[in-house]
């Protein structure tokens, strides 16, 4: 059995919101759906989608909101310091919250962590 695609789907409060969040980010949305429940959004150079359904849809059945911690975290790659400051600027501008202060790792790695307006976990390194 092959998968022909892979997608994200997160359950959010307010789809309003959450399309926001992720315009102010620069995301491009993925209009293939007009569905008024749902934000969708591509990520990367592969264009990987993560669609957000507002809770009381059908993504209900599969879904809870996110609890005291995180099930899955996405990584943004950067190409420099500078990029992966201005990406924790725009998260903070946005209305996301920072969990981990841009700095280096243990592996020299430098990014932050973030979570957006209903706690969906990200990191840019």
């Amino acid at each position: 059995m092959k998968a022909k695609m892979i997608w994200a789907n997160f359950s959010v409060q307010d789809v309003t919101r959450t399309s926001e969040f992720y315009k102010q980010l620069g995301f491009t949305p993925n209009n293939t759906n007009n569905y008024p429940k749902l934000a969708s959004f591509l990520f990367g150079d592969n264009e990987f989608v993560i669609h957000f359904f507002e809770r009381g849809s059908q993504i209900d059945e599969y879904l809870t909101g996110p609890q005291t911690g995180s099930e899955i975290i996405f990584t943004l790659s950067a190409e420099t310091e500078a990029e992966v400051k201005e990406w924790a600027e725009r998260v903070k501008n946005a209305g996301g919250s920072i969990f981990k202060e841009a700095g280096r790792d243990e592996k020299g790695y430098y990014g932050f962590g973030f979570a957006d307006p209903d706690g969906h976990r990200f990191n840019v390194l």
